[in-house]
């Protein structure tokens, strides 16, 4: 403020705008993780109705096949989506080989597990 009381402009050093920029760029890539993640589970969800629906003749959807497909997004996302968003950053690593793996088949049974259990019943 100056002697009247008005807010004078004041220079902004590189540091602040740097860091606007990094703070923009990742509240677009919030964004775009949550878009990302709807589509994703809207889509895989179809296709696991469609397939158990040809199979059993009725759309069959379970709370493993919802944690399954999560599990799936975390590995893409890690993986590919990371690499092709708007935040870059240092700490943006791919998942070690054996995790993928081990994630991959994890989910895999869990979206599975659903024709265990109506075969079952």
């Amino acid at each position: 403020m100056d002697e009247y009381g008005f807010f004078v402009a004041t220079r902004r050093s590189r540091k602040d705008g740097y860091v606007m920029i990094k703070l923009g760029s990742f509240i677009v890539e919030l964004f775009r993780l949550c878009v990302l993640l709807v589509l994703t589970l809207f889509i895989l969800g179809g296709v696991e109705r469609l397939v158990y629906q040809s199979i059993f003749g009725q759309p069959l959807y379970n709370w493993s096949m919802g944690l399954g497909n999560l599990l799936i997004f975390f590995m893409l996302y890690r993986n590919h989506f990371q690499f092709k968003g708007w935040y870059k950053s240092e700490k943006n690593v791919k998942l070690p080989i054996l995790t993928t793996r081990i994630i991959t088949v994890i989910s895999l049974g869990l979206i599975i597990l659903p024709i265990g259990l109506s075969l079952s019943l």
